[in-house]
């Protein structure tokens, strides 16, 4: 054997060895003291790294999933953001909190053993925030430009899709780690000392703590299921977003709020779209809408007028949402008839007609053909 080939051979045998060692924790490697203290120091930051992970992991548990913790958080953000008293707006988010949260529990009892805290803060702008365990703040501009229940229900029904599916505390972690940095957190001593720090982040920047694109659409799809198993007009999911979209226009940047504007979400147009398919789904495939005509079975139903603060086209959501109640519930197998105003199929009342609209008589005549 020639010496460039013994000592090709020792060479492979040395890294085998040293790669060994590492890997053993540095038994095969007795000599090279600088090489050990460097391994040393990077197995060091890595035992470090890890310990704070855990200390991250337990405090946001905590936040989570104790009584104690959660009420912590929720006096944070009330001291942050301020609360208003108001009785009127505070009645109305009582009564839609309750109703959501009895929708939710058909589905996930979990709810029963966490249930929201919540309260109105002083922000005029349009906005609801979820953060980790179940702690809600809704904006005072959250009721300035919404007019029904229904639609504050699809938005709070949309944050407690968050809530259930826990995407906040996912999120949370990653934000946390970014804003205080894994040193700060294995520098922390006691528990005190880290639970301030994150109280701190979670309490002062909720709003950047994103959620993933299929965060959101799981959030919009449980908020439509949500808001139905309530007794709320499931037209309201898509009726909301029409809102949002004739207030600050088609591009979502263009919005002030969490849930609306990060450049990662679905688009205000692709929500509109995404509910409409599920209600025409809902109504078994009959009804649907399309740039503010209502059609039933392919055949245009009504184009409702601007009424009672709401354009055409947000109230033709309304409408089909009604009309896929109808389907579902076996109510369009019944005629259509005349109530006041009010065209009803059966026991559901599908559209109040106001001026501008056909009248309710021509509407009935007209569903009773083509339903």
């Amino acid at each position: 054997m020639t010496k460039a080939k013994k000592w090709g051979k020792r060479l492979k045998s040395t890294i085998a060895v040293s790669t060994l060692g590492i890997v053993l924790g540095l038994t095969a490697l007795p000599a090279v003291p600088a090489h050990a203290g460097v391994v040393g120091g990077v197995l060091g930051t890595v035992v470090a790294g890890a310990a704070a992970y855990q200390q991250l992991d337990k405090t946001i548990d905590y936040f989570d999933n104790t009584e104690q913790g959660r009420r912590e958080l929720f006096a944070a953000f009330q001291e942050k953001q301020g609360v208003v008293d108001n009785p009127y707006l505070q009645g109305v988010l009582d009564r839609v909190m309750s109703r959501v949260s009895a929708g939710i529990a058909a589905s996930d009892p979990s709810i029963n053993k966490k249930p929201y805290l919540y309260f109105i803060n002083e922000d005029k702008s349009f906005n609801a925030a979820c953060s980790m365990g179940h702690v809600m703040t809704v904006n005072q501009g959250l009721f300035d430009l919404i007019q029904n229940e229904d639609e504050i229900a699809v938005v709070l029904g949309h944050e407690m899709g968050h809530g259930q599916k826990n995407h906040v505390a996912k999120a949370a972690r990653k934000r946390l780690i970014s804003a205080i940095g894994l040193t700060a957190i294995a520098n922390s001593t006691g528990a005190g000392v880290l639970n301030n720090l994150v109280l701190n982040v979670l309490s002062g920047q909720i709003n950047n703590v994103h959620i993933t694109k299929p965060g959101e659409w799981e959030a919009d799809n449980l908020a439509f299921d949500y808001i139905t198993a309530a007794g709320y007009n499931p037209g309201a999911a898509a009726a909301i977003w029409q809102r949002v979209t004739e207030a600050y226009g088609k591009n979502k940047k263009n919005f002030v709020g969490d849930i609306f504007s990060p450049s990662d979400h679905p688009s205000h147009q692709q929500r509109i779209d995404n509910y409409v398919k599920k209600l025409n789904a809902m109504s078994g495939k009959h009804a649907t809408a399309e740039k503010g005509t209502v059609k039933v079975n392919g055949k245009a139903f009504v184009a409702p007028a601007a009424a009672d603060g709401m354009s055409g086209a947000e109230r033709s959501y309304f409408v089909l949402g009604n009309l896929a109640a109808a389907y579902q519930n076996g109510h369009a197998k019944e005629n259509a008839y005349v109530s006041g105003t009010t065209v009803m199929l059966g026991a559901q009342p599908i559209i109040k007609c106001s001026s501008g609209d056909p009248s309710a008589y021509e509407l009935a005549e007209l569903l009773n053909k083509i339903k």
